[in-house]
């Protein structure tokens, strides 16, 4: 008996039970088709299966060349290739495709055009254990129906020139899973959050693995984390779109390796304000720092009245590295989107009157903080002088650090000719 179909009424004993039966009768069993048909029956009585798939003739009869999934099934795959000869999978709302293992449970369909996609959806539609192989695997598009979602674990692409599109999925959710001589994933329209963990992607000759494109909307995140990239020379790991729409710190890449000699990312880099890469390698990860300086500066700070603390006047410049901050003259502001601390250090030359008593402090949105301060003495012969001073802060989106300073001895203005200031995350 081979090609068993029925559907589940109710466990007939605990899963303990049939775990024992299954074992005992399996053993005894002297045919192959014998031993499909109780690992078929055991699948139905223990688990919420639908239909067990074990050839073409299990699935629903096509209709045009489709093959339309029923809703709310689940279909189980049992070891081998199931083979579509010419035909597609169309899937209802909540088909449930799985397979007892990646390794041995194959989708096909010989004959099938290769820029067909072998199976559509317009549904969630979770996926287990299973390998796709066809010239485009998917065309998955929930438009128009709200919070449908996508989470797959052991699903694996081989040979696929084509992997398909994904577009405006609530959620997308990939794990343990992997891409094998296969490329051009595409997420299109808007989806909430793109998710893979703990995937292998090999690239196809000349392709890439993953694309963003620029019609793309990324509302909280697209994350890739304790994965790797095999990208040979030729091929792309990642291309993610300068236009695309993606939140502050929404593109992640988190412990992700990649190898192979070539493209590992385009568009979006890790200094962008979009970019959160972390443990990454060999690129770049992304930084929280900044630096702005000038020289020679002889734009006098307007000292009103005695012990008034006022921002250090003049011209600065970004330092060579400034990732998540916006520089402007002698402030700071802060793009990234994560709530961090963070150490500042300036270094202050000055002239001013003669023994006046300068003081420097950071200040914080305008606010300048006792902590940091520090101070110095006019020199008389005019002689310029230095001030040190430092503060850890607590930065979130828009905050903005500049320098401000005092004359504790008189209204006399206050010449800042060298500024340096460095910005460091800390946490």
């Amino acid at each position: 008996m081979s090609g068993i179909k029925l559907r589940k009424v109710g466990k007939m004993f605990s899963e303990a039970e049939a775990a024992d039966r299954y074992s005992f009768v399996v053993a005894d069993s002297g045919s192959s088709d014998d031993r499909d048909s109780l690992v078929a029956a055991m699948a139905l009585e223990m688990g919420d299966i639908d239909t067990v798939v074990t050839s073409k003739a299990d699935l629903p009869t096509a209709v045009n060349g489709v093959i339309t999934l029923a809703a709310n099934a689940t279909y189980f795959i049992y070891a081998g290739t199931i083979d579509l000869t010419g035909d597609r999978i169309v899937c209802s709302a909540n088909t449930t495709i799985i397979g007892g293992s990646s390794e041995n449970c194959i989708l096909k369909s010989t004959g099938l055009d290769a820029g067909t996609a072998l199976i559509t959806s317009n549904w969630s539609l979770p996926i287990r254990n299973i390998t796709i192989t066809h010239g485009t695997a998917l065309n998955l598009d929930a438009t128009g129906n709200s919070n449908q979602a996508i989470d797959w674990a052991g699903v694996n692409f081989t040979d696929c020139a084509t992997v398909g599109t994904i577009s405006s999925y609530n959620n997308f959710v990939m794990s343990d899973s992997a891409f094998l001589n296969s490329q051009g994933l595409t997420f299109d329209g808007t989806v909430a959050t793109v998710a893979f963990n703990s995937c292998l992607f090999d690239c196809a000759d000349a392709g890439t693995s993953i694309i963003l494109p620029a019609s793309l909307t990324v509302t909280r995140r697209f994350r890739v984390i304790y994965s790797s990239f095999v990208t040979l020379s030729g091929e792309t790991s990642l291309n993610v779109s300068s236009s695309a729409t993606i939140p502050v710190e929404g593109y992640i890449l988190d412990t992700v390796n990649f190898a192979g000699g070539g493209t590992y990312i385009t568009g979006v880099q890790h200094s962008d304000n979009k970019a959160l890469f972390i443990n990454c390698k060999p690129i770049s990860n992304s930084g929280s720092i900044a630096q702005y300086y000038m020289n020679d500066n002889a734009t006098a700070t307007t000292i009103a009245g005695t012990d008034t603390f006022v921002k250090v006047a003049g011209t600065t410049s970004s330092g060579p590295f400034v990732e998540k901050f916006t520089i402007t003259d002698n402030r700071a502001t802060y793009n990234g989107g994560l709530v961090g601390f963070y150490k500042v250090t300036a270094f202050v030359t000055f002239t001013s009157g003669n023994n006046n008593v300068i003081r420097a402090r950071v200040a914080k949105n305008g606010t300048t903080s006792a902590s940091s301060e520090s101070k110095s003495t006019a020199n008389a012969s005019g002689r310029s002088e230095n001030i040190p001073t430092t503060d850890v802060v607590s930065l979130t989106t828009n905050d903005y650090i500049e320098i401000l300073v005092a004359n504790a001895t008189s209204a006399t203005d206050i010449t800042v000719s060298e500024l340096n200031v460095i910005i460091e995350r800390l946490n």
